[in-house]
C-alpha cells in the first residue's frame, strides 16, 4: 500500500471519528445531558447562576427529567429563591423522582420561605438518602435555631459533623451557629477549619471575612473578601459583604461599584438598594434616598437600619409624627440604640409632645457622660414642661470636658428585674446580661461583678460576657481591671463599643497613652468612624497634642457637618492652642451662635477673644455668662478671673481665681495659681 493511500485512509478515519463526536455532542445538546453536566459542574464550583441557566436548558430539552428538575431546585436554593425551588422539587417527585434524595433541598426551600415546621418535617423524614444526611441535619439546625431551640440545633450540627468531619459546609454551618449564640471564639475556629479544608470555598472565605471584620476591623476583612471575589466574581453574598465593609470604611466609590455589580446580577436586590440609599442619605440627597428605599419594596422594613433611615427621612421632611412612629418601633426593638433614642426624643419634641420626648431621652440623660446635644435637647423638653431648674441643671452638665460615651444605660423596669430571683443558671447570656445590667442600674455593684464573672468564666469565647464584666468593674471604680477584661473582649471582637470602652477605661485609669494607642489602632481599621475620631481628639486634647487633635476634629466635621456646637468649640480651643487665632475666633463665634445658652460655647468664645488680644467688656460678658450657667466649673471661673485681671479688676480677679482653686483639681490649675500669685 502506497504512502498516499495510507494518508487518505487515516484522513477518512479521523473525519469519521470527528463526525461521530459531533453527532454525539449534537445528541447530548438535543437531549439536555450536556447542559445537565455543565450545570452539575457549575454547582460543584459554587456558581449557582451559571448552573441555573444550564439546568434551565436541560429542562427545556427534556421537561420530564427529574434529575434536571432537582438540579434546577438546588441552584435556586443556592440563589435564595425558595418558592421556585419548592415548585421544581414538587415536579421532580411527580415525575418519579426519589423523595429521599430531595428532602434536604425541599427543606431548604421551605426554610427560605419562613416555614420552619415544614422544613423540619422534610429534614427529619426517615427515607433520606445517607449521602444527604449531613445536609438535612444542617437544615434541621437552622430551623431549630430559628425557633429558639439552641441546644437541639447544636446537637443536629454535632451529628452532621460526626457523619462528615471533613465537609467544609458543616464547619461553615457550625461557625454561623456559634456566631448566632455569641461564641465568637468558637465561630472563628470553625471558620478557620472550613477555610483550611476548602481554601477556594467562597462561602467559607466570605464568612471568615465577616468574622475578621468583627475580630480585627474593616481593613483586615477586605483581603479575604477580595480573595473570595477573585475566585467567584459574581458571588452576591460576597459582593454584599464587601460593599458593606467599603461603605463603613468610607470608600463610597468602591461601594457603589460593588452594589451596581450586585444589581446587574440580581436586579432589585434589596440590600444593595438599601446600601445605596444610605450612601445617598449621607451625601444629603434625600430625594434619591427615598427613591432607592422605595425600590426595596418593603422587603427590609422590619430591619433596624431601615427603621432608622425612614425616621431620618421623615424628620428631614418635617413629618415629626411619622418619624416618631418609625423610631419608636426601633427603640422598642433596640432600647439601647442611642442614635435611635436621641432621634426619637427630637421627633417627639418637634411634634409638640414634650412629655414623650423627655421619657425617650431620660435613660440617656441619666448617664454621667451624656452627650451635650442630648442634654441640650432634654433641657428644651424640660423648659417646655415648665421645669426650669431641671433644664438649667442639664445645660450646666453640657459643659466640657466631653468624652465619647461608652457605658450602657438602664432600660425601664430594671428595678423589678433586679429585685426578682436571679436566673437559674449563671452560664446563660440571654437572661444573665439583662439581670446584671439591672443590678448595675440599681447600684448593686458587688453582686453584678460576681454574677458577671461567673458568666464570663463559663463563656470565655463570648465577647458580650467579657463586656458586661468590664462594665461592672468600671462601675465599681476599678478601671484598670475593667480595661484588662475589655482587652479580652477586643481580642475576640474589636468593635466600636469595645474600643470606646477600652480606651475610656485606660483614660480613667490614668493611662492616656494606652488609650490613644487603642483608638489609633481602631481608626487604622475603621478610618471613617466618627465616634472613634471624637475619642481620639479628646485623648489628644487631654495630652495637649493640639495639632493632632485639630486634624481629628476637622475629619469629624467633614463627616458630620458644621452644626455641632460642641465640636466647633473643641476646634476653637485646638486652633487657639496651635496659634491659629483667626480660625479659633471663627469656630468659637459659630459655636456660640448655634448654642448661646451653653456654658462651654460662651466660655470658649470669651476665652478666644481674650487670648486673641480682644480683652474687653464683650469677653468679660461672655465669661460671666458661662459662670452664671455653670457656677461650680473651675475652668470657667479661672478664665473669668484672668479676664478680670487683664482689665485691671484685681479684686474681682482674686475672687474668681480663689473660687476656681476651691473646687479641687482640674486641668490648668497651675495657671490659676500663677495668675493669682501675679495679682
Amino acid at each position: 500500500m502506497t504512502r498516499g493511500r495510507l494518508f487518505i485512509l487515516a484522513l477518512l478515519a479521523a473525519l469519521l471519528l470527528g463526525g461521530a463526536a459531533l453527532w454525539q455532542r449534537h445528541v447530548a445538546e438535543a437531549n439536555g445531558s450536556a447542559a445537565f453536566a455543565r450545570g452539575e459542574a457549575a454547582l460543584a464550583q459554587g456558581d449557582a447562576r451559571t448552573a441555573r441557566v444550564e439546568f434551565l436548558n436541560a429542562v427545556r430539552a427534556e421537561p420530564r427529567s427529574p434529575a434536571a428538575r432537582v438540579g434546577m431546585a438546588q441552584a435556586l436554593v443556592e440563589l435564595g429563591e425558595g418558592t421556585g425551588a419548592q415548585a421544581e422539587i414538587a415536579r421532580a417527585r411527580a415525575l418519579g423522582g426519589d423523595p429521599g434524595r430531595t428532602r434536604h433541598i425541599m427543606a431548604q426551600a421551605l426554610l427560605l420561605q419562613g416555614d420552619a415546621d415544614g422544613a423540619l418535617a422534610e429534614a427529619s423524614a426517615r427515607d433520606i438518602a445517607p449521602e444527604y444526611g449531613p445536609a438535612a441535619l444542617r437544615v434541621t439546625a437552622r430551623a431549630l435555631l430559628q425557633r429558639g431551640q439552641d441546644r437541639a440545633a447544636r446537637s443536629a450540627l454535632e451529628r452532621a459533623l460526626a457523619d462528615a468531619p471533613q465537609d467544609p459546609e458543616n464547619w461553615v454551618a457550625i461557625a454561623r451557629y456559634r456566631m448566632e449564640v455569641g461564641d465568637q471564639a468558637g465561630a472563628i475556629a470553625a471558620a478557620d477549619r472550613a477555610v483550611a479544608l476548602a481554601p477556594a470555598d467562597v462561602r467559607a472565605l466570605t464568612l471568615r471575612g465577616e468574622l475578621a471584620r468583627d475580630q480585627y476591623g474593616l481593613v483586615a476583612a477586605l483581603p479575604l473578601l477580595e480573595r473570595a471575589l477573585a475566585i467567584r466574581p459574581d458571588s452576591v453574598p460576597a459582593l454584599l459583604q464587601y460593599a458593606a465593609i467599603l461603605a463603613d470604611a468610607g470608600q463610597a466609590g468602591k461601594m457603589l461599584s460593588a452594589t451596581r455589580r450586585v444589581l446587574s446580577l440580581d436586579p432589585g436586590n434589596a440590600r444593595a438598594l438599601m446600601m445605596q440609599a444610605v450612601m445617598a442619605a449621607r451625601a444629603g440627597r434625600t430625594d434619591l434616598t427615598r427613591s432607592l428605599l422605595a425600590r426595596t419594596g418593603g422587603r427590609l422594613d422590619g430591619e433596624p437600619a431601615t427603621m432608622l433611615l425612614r425616621g431620618v427621612l421623615h424628620l428631614d421632611a418635617d413629618n415629626a409624627v411619622l418619624a416618631a412612629d418609625s423610631l419608636a418601633a426601633l427603640v422598642k426593638l433596640q432600647p439601647d440604640n442611642r442614635t435611635a433614642r436621641t432621634l426619637l426624643g427630637r421627633a417627639w419634641f418637634e411634634a409638640g409632645d414634650a412629655a414623650s420626648a423627655a421619657t425617650a431621652l431620660a435613660p440617656l440623660v441619666a448617664q454621667r457622660d451624656a452627650d451635650p446635644y442630648v442634654l441640650t435637647l432634654a433641657a428644651r423638653t424640660q423648659e417646655a414642661l415648665g421645669n426650669r431648674a431641671m433644664a438649667d441643671d442639664m445645660l450646666a452638665r453640657a459643659a466640657w470636658p466631653v468624652r465619647a460615651a461608652a457605658e450602657a444605660f438602664a432600660a425601664p423596669g430594671e428595678q423589678a428585674l433586679a429585685d426578682g430571683a436571679p436566673p437559674a443558671s449563671a452560664a446563660t447570656a440571654g437572661d444573665n446580661i439583662p439581670y446584671i445590667r439591672a443590678l448595675l442600674s440599681t447600684g448593686r455593684i458587688g453582686a453584678a461583678i460576681d454574677r458577671a464573672r461567673a458568666l464570663r468564666d463559663t463563656n470565655p469565647g463570648a465577647p458580650a460576657a467579657h463586656i458586661v464584666l468590664g462594665d461592672a468593674l468600671d462601675a465599681g471604680n476599678r478601671p484598670a481591671e475593667a480595661a484588662r477584661v475589655y482587652e479580652a473582649a477586643a481580642n475576640l471582637r474589636f468593635s466600636r463599643d469595645v474600643a470606646l470602652r477600652l480606651a475610656g477605661a485606660w483614660m480613667r485609669a490614668g493611662a492616656p497613652a494606652r488609650a490613644i494607642q487603642i483608638v489609633q489602632l481602631f481608626l487604622s481599621q475603621n478610618p471613617a468612624d466618627v465616634d472613634a475620631q471624637r475619642l481620639a481628639a479628646s485623648a489628644f486634647m487631654q495630652a495637649e497634642d493640639w495639632r493632632r487633635a485639630l486634624r481629628m476634629l476637622t475629619a469629624v466635621r467633614a463627616q458630620t457637618g458644621g452644626n455641632d456646637a460642641v465640636l466647633l468649640a473643641d476646634m476653637a480651643r485646638a486652633a487657639l492652642e496651635t496659634g491659629d487665632v483667626a480660625d479659633a475666633r471663627v469656630y468659637a463665634a459659630q459655636a456660640y451662635r448655634l448654642m448661646p445658652g451653653n456654658p462651654m460655647t460662651a466660655d470658649m468664645f470669651g476665652w478666644v477673644l481674650l487670648r486673641s488680644g480682644k480683652a474687653g467688656q464683650p469677653a468679660v460678658d461672655l465669661l460671666e455668662k458661662a459662670v452664671a450657667l455653670a457656677p461650680r466649673h473651675p475652668v470657667l471661673r479661672m478664665h473669668l478671673g484672668q479676664a478680670y485681671a487683664a482689665m485691671g479688676r484685681k479684686g474681682e480677679a482674686r475672687m474668681a481665681l480663689r473660687a476656681a482653686l476651691g473646687e479641687g483639681a482640674f486641668p490648668g490649675r497651675e495657671d490659676a495659681v500663677d495668675a493669682l500669685a501675679a495679682l
